[in-house]
């Protein structure tokens, strides 16, 4: 699946700690390598879409598991998937 990676991600992802930082570039590399039907489906990265919650443009959020507990947060953009930032704790993720 084709990546954006806004600037907001980037930041929120180099201010992590070692492990959640390889568990992003982890993540990066198999998103990009599956469509939207698999990465729902992948087990490793369980893409889950956040209930009603929206992202600035109105599109529905996604969470993207990168380590045990930290998730990566996206939108879904036509064919691309665009991530906005990286949060250590998944149940602040979801606030």
């Amino acid at each position: 699946m084709k990546l954006e990676i806004q600037p907001s991600f980037l930041e929120s992802a180099i201010r992590q700690e070692l492990p959640v930082r390889k568990g992003v570039l982890k993540m990066i590399e198999v998103a990009e390598l599956l469509t939207m039907g698999e990465l729902l489906n992948h087990q490793g990265v369980h893409l889950e879409k956040l209930g009603n919650l929206q992202g600035p443009d109105g599109s529905p959020l996604y969470s993207l598991r990168v380590t045990r507990s930290a998730r990566a947060v996206a939108t879904v953009n036509g064919e691309a998937l665009s991530l906005r930032y990286v949060e250590p704790d998944h149940d602040k993720a979801y606030r």
